[in-house]
């Protein structure tokens, strides 16, 4: 039976902490945009069309992600998240059936949890279904607030919690699938009276639960995929993250990295079985590696094709393709003037 779900990534914001003047979820994470993984991972639940909310260079955006078929919606200023799906709703007045709200800068967020999310949804039909995880030291995390019968009845954001909602351990990951009628009927009726003068989407838990909506939650067991991206040093250690998975990946399928911790894979690296990474190998884009090879020590492949038994070692090449058996002499740079 169908059970059509639109997906809406936020991703206006600046980014504050990244020091820089690309927006914050086009920062590359294994030479992707952070963005692009998030993207893909709402696809990989079967949620279509996918719309992406753009502020902030909006234009970098727009470029970059154009070519994944993602719909656009602008939200010029940045007054909350609860603002941001206003913003939505503005440029779609007719409510979707479903909406799977994330944030862009989250991209270790788990496909797996994100389907529990929508089968559970798919059963229950309740209004609201969002994604949660217990944490020893909850931080500036909003907290879940739950009644006598254990029911979500608020999300309170730590900026506004009690000292008793303080020490309550579960929290909120700012993923939610919402039905689209309930949702449209309340957003606008957000308010921005908190200490940060915001419109709160986690405002809307409180008006659901009011109105006597279930609202249901999916626990995140691996808190490592729940990790967003507000600096360079997030950025180094999620791309260390994703690049260790990957890695783990190759050796499962029969690559030989020889010291993981200083080679770099990106995703859409392909390589074939009983093949040897020396350290220091670099290898990006696109390149496709075939069987028996020896990559490395020192090369650095972008684009590349290398076929069966190629070994390549101390070299840079980059859109070339090399045939079966070679040994590509130390030192090679191709195409020629490669630096």
């Amino acid at each position: 039976m169908s059970f059509p779900v639109t997906a809406l990534i936020l991703a206006a914001g600046k980014g504050v902490r990244m020091k820089s003047d690309l927006p914050k979820v086009m920062h590359p994470v294994l030479g992707r945009p952070m963005v692009q993984y998030v993207v893909e991972a709402v696809r990989r639940v079967g949620a279509e069309p996918v719309h992406v909310v753009v502020g902030f260079g909006r234009d970098h955006l727009i470029r970059a992600l154009t070519p994944l078929g993602v719909g656009f919606v602008d939200q010029t200023e940045q007054l909350g998240t609860g603002h941001a799906v206003q913003c939505f709703a503005r440029a779609h007045p007719t409510p979707p059936e479903r909406l799977l709200i994330v944030c862009g800068d989250t991209p270790l967020l788990s496909a797996e949890t994100l389907q529990a999310m929508v089968d559970l949804h798919r059963r229950e039909r309740p209004a609201l279904t969002m994604m949660t995880l217990t944490m020893t030291n909850p931080g500036s995390y909003g907290r879940i607030i739950r009644n006598e019968r254990g029911e979500v009845v608020a999300i309170r954001e730590a900026k506004d919690c009690t000292e008793a909602e303080r020490q309550v351990r579960e929290v909120n990951l700012a993923i939610y699938l919402f039905e689209g009628a309930p949702l449209y009927e309340r957003l606008f009726r957000l308010s921005n009276q908190n200490k940060q003068g915001e419109y709160y989407l986690t405002d809307l838990v409180e008006l659901l639960a009011r109105d006597g909506h279930r609202i249901l939650t999916v626990a995140e067991r691996d808190e490592v995929s729940t990790l967003g991206i507000n600096s360079r040093a997030d950025l180094a250690l999620v791309a260390r993250l994703l690049a260790d998975r990957l890695l783990a990946q190759h050796m499962a399928n029969g690559v030989s990295v020889l010291d993981p911790r200083q080679t770099w894979i990106e995703p859409d690296v392909t390589i074939g079985p009983d093949t040897v990474i020396w350290p220091g190998s670099v290898l990006t884009g696109r390149t496709t590696i075939g069987r028996r090879c020896t990559i490395g020590p020192h090369a650095v492949l972008h684009d590349a094709t290398l076929g069966d038994g190629v070994t390549a070692a101390c070299c840079r090449l980059a859109g070339v393709s090399v045939p079966d058996g070679t040994t590509v002499p130390p030192f090679t740079a191709r195409p020629e003037g490669l630096r």
